[in-house]
């Protein structure tokens, strides 16, 4: 989607990092804060419709993603395709209102009781997404879609990974130009000779090389500045319009510089070249997150982004239940297996020194309920337990059993937990759940993985922990650990900066 081969373009511009890369980075550069993605939600569809089969196999798919990004510390924001997507894209009129389809509801339902995200775009899902990263609502972006760079996305990511420690490509505005010479405004000049989702065609007998190569004449970088420092509604000057289609006409017939192979002067530029309406749709898009009237929107989302929350346990296990038709004692299996890594994880999150409940932030007005989920004290949290009620922050982690370094960045430590925590996450998520239901449903292949297993206790109950994390929330368990193991030199950790109090 966008530009047909541009990411052959801008493909070796790009470096390869881990998601745990990039959210253990985040996490140590923003003093505990989680990175925030804008998530392209048409392609993770896409990505879906070719996985396992079964019941609801898209949305299973997605529930395994989630528990991922929850697992990491990541706040996703799903940004969704509104409904006044121009109706010329693609060069064809097409319905451009989303379909109230049981999916959709079934997958915001879900986001939502992640209590992750979303968003419904004004038009494009991938202006809305580069207009959420340049206001700073976001870090990086989800899509394979290049247009996200001519909306002004600065930093994306192109593809979620297969499997854990998997590499993904990564791409950067300045790193794109440094490695090809070309801006945005190049970009968007190269859509419009070569065609992109809004133009299929662009000129006819340009391809992407001359396109490319015609955009380093930088002829157009004027007359698109100053559509950029003025309101989409102007006209454009026709003085500079014109001069930029003579000059790339006349460059087309004799390549005065040498930027693109040979002379062609057979190709004509359509009289009507450039396309205002494009244009301005790439430089001035209109979104939702700049509209006034969803500021209220704008800063609920902004505080859902910059602060953990908690998914709706007591909600979301009876909603897996049903929507995949899973017995009980599936249900917590797979639970076990793809939620209590990220449930513990989070528990020592909001431990860290420093950590603010969201309801306590300085001139945000919350409801009731909303204040209620925010309850995350120690207390608060296993408060279904008898043991909890007396467990200190070190009683979370029972020993540091190893240690290792991942992608020559990432120090982990491997923790073993206290088992009572896994009593006090089942006392969550059992309670809305039916316990006669789908006894007899055959699982499929895929979904069968895990479900032998008599006690998935021994599989979580030791995990790999960035070692950063334990040396804010626990420091004195880590020192230990490293003296009395040796490797002080070795996997050597800063104690964390004092905290000053609010």
């Amino acid at each position: 989607m966008g530009i047909q081969e541009l990411w052959k373009v801008i493909g070796h511009s790009g470096k390869e990092f881990t998601l745990e890369q990039l959210a253990s980075n985040q996490f140590n550069k923003k003093q505990g804060k989680g990175l925030r993605i804008a998530i392209d939600t048409a392609l993770w569809v896409f990505q879906t419709k070719s996985s396992v089969v079964g019941d609801q196999s898209e949305l299973r798919v997605i529930f395994f993603r989630l528990c991922r990004l929850y697992e990491l510390g990541i706040r996703p924001v799903f940004v969704l395709d509104g409904p006044n997507r121009p109706s010329y894209k693609r060069n064809r009129f097409i319905n451009t209102v989303p379909l109230d389809t049981t999916f959709r509801t079934n997958l915001l339902d879900l986001i939502r009781l992640f209590n992750f995200s979303y968003w419904e775009a004004y038009g494009e899902a991938e202006a809305e997404c580069a207009m959420l990263q340049r206001l700073g609502f976001v870090d990086l972006i989800m899509t394979g879609d290049s247009d996200v760079f001519l909306f002004g996305a600065r930093r994306v990511i192109r593809q979620w990974p297969t499997k854990r420690n998997e590499s993904v490509e990564c791409y950067d505005l300045t790193w794109i130009a440094d490695a090809t010479g070309l801006d945005r405004s190049d970009l968007i000049l190269i859509a419009l000779l070569k065609g992109s989702d809004y133009d299929v065609q662009g000129t006819q007998g340009i391809g992407i090389q001359v396109a490319v190569g015609l955009a380093k004449y930088h002829y157009h970088r004027e007359l698109f500045d100053d559509i950029l420092s003025i309101d989409r509604r102007y006209d454009l000057d026709e003085q500079k319009v014109q001069h930029l289609y003579d000059n790339l006409t006349y460059e087309l017939h004799h390549n005065t510089r040498g930027y693109i192979q040979k002379k062609y002067t057979h190709i004509q530029l359509d009289p009507k070249f450039p396309d205002f309406f494009i244009v301005n749709d790439f430089i001035h898009p209109t979104t939702h997150i700049q509209s006034a009237s969803y500021i209220p929107k704008a800063q609920e989302l902004q505080l859902n982004l910059n602060y953990y929350h908690e998914p709706d346990w007591e909600k979301l296990a009876p909603f897996i239940q049903h929507a995949f038709k899973w017995p009980i004692d599936y249900v917590l299996k797979r639970f076990t297996l793809l939620a209590f890594p990220g449930y513990m994880i989070n528990t020592l999150r909001r431990q860290q020194p420093g950590y603010k409940k969201p309801h306590m932030l300085k001139n945000t007005k919350l409801s009731s309920s909303q204040k209620a989920k925010y309850q995350t004290s120690l207390d608060d949290y296993y408060k279904l337990t008898s043991k909890a009620r007396t467990l200190s922050r070190n009683a979370i982690i029972e020993r540091i059993t190893a240690n290792k370094i991942i992608n020559d960045t990432i120090k982990l430590y491997r923790v073993e937990w206290d088992q009572v925590h896994l009593k006090g996450f089942y006392s969550k998520i059992e309670l809305k759940l039916d316990r006669k239901a789908y006894k007899d449903i055959k699982l499929h292949e895929d979904e069968d993985e895990g479900y032998q297993q008599d006690n998935v206790w021994h599989t979580v109950k030791r995990q790999w922990v960035d070692a950063t994390l334990i040396h804010s929330v626990h420091p004195s368990l880590a020192l230990n650990y490293q003296t009395n193991t040796n490797k002080a030199d070795l996997f050597l950790i800063k104690p964390p900066k004092r905290c000053k109090n609010a």
